[in-house]
């Protein structure tokens, strides 16, 4: 114990040193932080020049799963918001199955998609689990990422802003498909809860970000642009980082969309007036409601289970056998000693 003690506090010893930088691989050509790069954001006090965001989230939940194919809900939502007024929420969602096409995984909608009669190979590097090929249940959440953005891609006319959870990096097979209609808008960015990234020294960027000591950014709202140059084609991006609220202790990396042609100290202005709600200061309100608006309860999952059983009448015994191969874990859950 001692030892992880003395490890813990070597770690939190570390300082920033005038050049470090943030590190993302080859394909991202890092610039030196500099306190230069932040900048203030200003304040909308117009309510008559507000503007329209929207930001779209979704769910999916699991509802049967067998070592050849997975049967699955999602929900995709927007909520638009004028400032800090919910002026408008649509919601849909469809059942999911994915099935063992001669090697592949086939994709079928209800009702139908255009994701519907997608194959995905399980042995793609971008969706394999490290040696191991794909597991069937995760082309559920890819597909979940692909109908967000054309939800946002189909809802954008309503907006003069489109936000979204995560990134803006194509990371699966026919994402860029869907990601390039979405930057036809010129409309689109993207906020991630979570931040990863480390710099040259071994720092979370976002406590380096943090910890440096400049007067003009202390006690004040803030983006930091620029941090790299992005050359990778499957990310057609520019990565920021800001802080919402003065008063937050949380930064968050935020990308808009290259080609984006909006402004962008428009937008983080009217970003920093919806993230003002105590029950998670610096956070967007708009990601909060429709994070709770599309999640599917557990409750939910097993409603929808329950009557595809009872739809299947007789079937119902010899489709269980199926589920037999991938549901030990969660008979051994309900043992209780």
């Amino acid at each position: 114990m001692d030892e992880l003690i003395k490890d813990l506090k070597n770690v939190t010893s570390r300082v920033i040193t005038d050049d470090d930088y943030l590190v993302m691989g080859q394909k991202y050509v890092p610039t030196v932080l500099s306190s230069k790069n932040f900048h203030e954001i200003s304040k909308i006090n117009d309510t008559d020049s507000r503007k329209r965001t929207l930001f779209v989230d979704g769910g999916n939940s699991i509802l049967f799963e067998s070592a050849a194919f997975c049967i699955g809900l999602i929900k995709i939502g927007g909520i638009l918001y004028s400032g800090d007024e919910r002026i408008g929420r649509y919601s849909e969602q469809f059942y999911i199955f994915i099935s063992d096409d001669n090697g592949r995984y086939s994709v079928k909608t209800y009702p139908e998609t255009s994701f519907s009669k997608i194959l995905f190979n399980p042995d793609d590097e971008s969706l394999r689990n490290g040696f191991e090929k794909c597991d069937i249940t995760k082309i559920i959440s890819v597909i979940r990422r692909f109908a967000e953005i054309d939800y946002a891609y189909r809802h954008s006319t309503d907006a003069d802003y489109l936000l979204l959870d995560g990134t803006l990096e194509a990371r699966y097979p026919f994402e860029d498909k869907y990601l390039e209609s979405l930057f036809s808008t010129g409309k689109a960015c993207a906020l991630s809860k979570t931040c990863s990234l480390t710099t040259r020294n071994g720092l979370s960027i976002t406590k380096t970000l943090s910890d440096m000591n400049i007067e003009y950014i202390k006690n004040r709202s803030w983006y930091y642009h620029p941090i790299v140059i992005n050359n990778n084609p499957k990310h057609q991006a520019s990565i920021y980082f800001v802080k919402l609220h003065e008063k937050s202790a949380h930064i968050f990396r935020f990308e808009v969309q290259k080609n984006f042609d909006k402004n962008i100290e428009e937008l983080f202005s009217e970003l920093s007036y919806n993230s003002k709600d105590p029950i998670f200061l610096g956070y967007p309100y708009g990601l909060i409601d429709v994070d709770q608006y599309v999640r599917i309860s557990d409750e939910e999952s097993a409603l929808m289970r329950t009557k595809l059983s009872v739809k299947m009448g007789r079937d119902w015994n010899e489709f269980s056998k199926h589920l037999n191969s991938m549901n030990a874990h969660s008979i051994l859950d309900k043992i209780k000693y």
